[in-house]
């Protein structure tokens, strides 16, 4: 059985894509900063979280790294502290679940798959939240450096750009009759995303299917991108 180590999997997008591979025949193995059963304990910005998370885990073939957060503040408001913590999350999370694990495949000489969880804002930038469009273009730019330095050794490294997608994280703002409808307006498609929709991209790019896509920034957005 293939194994799966997702992080965020207590909530939104990684739990749901915890429920999907589990219900396609996945060992996963879910990790959280807010644990519950079965779910591991994991701070993603901390080192020595990772390492032992990944120890607890045991070998994994792949992992969907989800864990992240949101918050918004114009750039002339925003504090240092609130800009350290995004890239500390988001990037530097990233970048020790990537190392982490490459470090365990290459060291045992498997393949392995990453999915990383970035955001239509790293190529399209949004007001009112510029260390999120920062962190996420971050992740984007990381993963494309990973998958180079990592193909040779048939690791393969992939990102994952929603669009809206209905999550505990936006549920205020699709709530909010006006500001769900400027949302909607804004996507050609009309109407947001779910869960599922970004679970089953996971699962396609941790796949046998993905063989040969790496280093990509897969848009799941109903062509708020295209635009």
């Amino acid at each position: 059985m293939s194994r799966v180590l997702i992080t965020g999997a207590a909530s939104g997008i990684g739990a749901g894509t915890a429920e999907l591979l589990a219900g396609q025949g996945w060992g996963v193995v879910g990790a959280d900063l807010k644990p519950a059963d079965g779910i591991l304990e994991l701070d993603a910005a901390d080192e020595r979280d990772w390492d032992r998370v990944l120890d607890e885990a045991g070998p994994v073939d792949a992992l969907v790294n989800c864990a992240g957060f949101r918050s918004r503040a114009p750039l002339v408001d925003l504090e240092v502290e609130e800009w350290d913590r995004m890239m500390t999350v988001h990037v530097r999370g990233t970048f020790l679940g990537i190392r982490g694990c490459a470090r365990r495949w290459l060291a045992a000489g498997t393949p392995g798959a990453v999915v990383a969880i970035a955001s239509v804002t790293a190529t399209h930038a949004v007001a009112g939240q510029p260390h999120y469009v920062a962190a996420k273009a971050g992740i984007a730019g990381l993963v494309r450096a990973a998958a180079v330095e990592l193909a040779p050794s048939n690791i393969r490294v992939n990102a994952i750009a929603p669009g809206i997608i209905a999550t505990p994280m936006t549920a205020d703002r699709l709530g909010d009759p006006a500001q769900r409808g400027w949302l909607e307006n804004r996507v050609p498609a009309g109407e947001h995303g779910e869960v599922s929709d970004i679970a089953g991209a996971a699962a396609y790019l941790i796949s046998d299917a993905a063989r040969y896509v790496n280093g990509v920034l897969l848009p799941v957005d109903g062509a708020w991108s295209a635009c």
